[in-house]
């Protein structure tokens, strides 16, 4: 058997008990799992016990490293699952957090899809392809990204054409005076890179290249 001989509160956290076996430590529970559980100093803990308060302690932890990532800014649950896999936290702890998170209301990827698209929009405006891409690259499902995206869309006022012109406009400026062939492939491939359609693209440079001094101001 294995006996606890230390209930020691975690300096620097609040409500966090550091639960002693043997003097050393079995792992961090949140207070009121610790009386859940009815751990005492002098308290032996067989097997199933032992295991119920490891499991404890990986969920517990598991919940304040996701509620910290989380305060930060808005995560798509795959950018959580794999920060709280950088801690070696277990496997079934993560995807409990997980759980509770969504429950809580914390993660949603529909939402994090729209909330991750009004940013863009608003401070780095790019085509929808872009948006797409870079929410699948976290994690996000198709269906949430696109989701996502049409809602942010809506609620900004914003289309792909009033994107691609702020954008276009912007990177045109900074090329004045450039070869205006070299200038046209640059501003082409950059506005590609910003996802949006060769088409539309093509179009744009056309209606505003007004001479061969440049991109039009």
């Amino acid at each position: 058997m294995n006996e606890i001989t230390g209930l020691v509160p975690v300096k620097r956290r609040s409500g966090w008990t550091d639960v002693q076996l043997d003097g050393v430590s079995l792992g961090r529970l949140r207070d009121e799992d610790v009386h859940g559980l009815r751990l005492t100093v002098g308290v032996q803990l067989g097997p199933e016990k032992l295991e119920a308060v490891r499991a404890a302690a990986g969920r517990a932890e598991a919940m304040s490293v996701g509620l910290r990532y989380l305060s930060v800014r808005p995560r798509s649950r795959r950018e959580v699952e794999r920060r709280l896999g950088r801690d070696r936290i277990d496997g079934a702890a993560i995807q409990h957090a997980l759980e509770r998170l969504e429950a809580l209301g914390y993660l949603d990827d529909a939402q994090f899809a729209a909330s991750f698209a009004r940013d863009r929009i608003r401070l780095r405006p790019c085509g929808s392809r872009r948006m797409q891409s870079d929410l699948l690259a976290r994690g996000v499902s198709r269906e949430d990204a696109d989701r996502g995206i049409r809602e942010a869309m809506v609620e900004e006022d914003a289309t792909e054409e009033a994107l691609l012109r702020r954008v276009a406009t912007a990177r045109a400026r900074r090329l004045t005076g450039a070869d205006p062939a070299k200038a046209r492939r640059r501003l082409f491939d950059y506005l590609a890179r910003r996802g949006f359609a060769a088409g539309s693209i093509r179009a744009w440079i056309d209606a505003n290249w007004p001479d061969e001094d440049g991109p039009a101001r």
